[in-house]
């Protein structure tokens, strides 16, 4: 446990920094939780009650269209996740989050995250900052799909999440970059072939 709140911590200082009282806070009301692969962390029609911090392994977030799952984020280790929108109107979720691994993640209730907030200006501005960056991602990722090649935007997942190779299923890949499995798994295939020649 001591150790996952140290991954916790330093992801933190990236943004501010906690004194001791504050961070007993969250010492206090993180829990942590364990899914095994294939797991539903959230389901399409429920309330999101948590935000997560993800310490290992990968989520999916995704909606479901003719039987068929439309993968719209990711979630890695060290970052900041849940279905944001239900978590902040209340309202039910459109999306669903699946573990695509076993994940381990502290979470924090809506409640206690509204309580710390009107505590601390620190856990305001943590807050506030994670949402920023939250939402900057998201602009990039925009951006990457709109103005890259399918090839590009595989070879940028993976020199970022190195992990994306060995851990995402090539349909959710392939749904996330907004192409064909086919057309992923002969890109996969390029890459392979670049990466020996070189």
């Amino acid at each position: 446990m001591k150790n996952y709140l140290k991954q916790f911590q330093d992801f933190s200082l990236k943004f501010v920094t906690f004194i001791p009282e504050e961070f007993s806070f969250y010492e206090e009301n993180l829990e942590l939780v364990s899914y095994k692969k294939r797991d539903i962390i959230l389901k399409a029609g429920e309330v999101e009650n948590y935000l997560y911090f993800i310490l290992e392994g990968i989520v999916k977030t995704y909606f479901t269209r003719n039987d068929k799952d439309i993968c719209v984020e990711f979630g890695f280790p060290n970052t900041m996740h849940c279905s944001f929108i239900s978590f902040e109107t209340r309202k039910p979720s459109e999306l669903s989050v699946k573990a695509l691994s076993n994940v381990k993640m502290f979470r924090l209730h809506k409640n206690d995250v509204d309580k710390f907030h009107s505590l601390s200006k620190n856990s305001e501005r943590f807050g506030r900052i994670s949402v920023s960056v939250l939402l900057a991602n998201k602009m990039k990722r925009e951006m990457m799909l709109l103005s890259h090649s399918a090839e590009e935007k595989y070879e940028y997942l993976l020199r970022k999440h190195p992990e994306v190779a060995k851990n995402i299923p090539v349909k959710d890949l392939a749904s996330y970059l907004g192409i064909h499995p086919e057309s992923l798994s002969r890109i996969r295939t390029k890459v392979k072939s670049k990466e020996v020649m070189n």
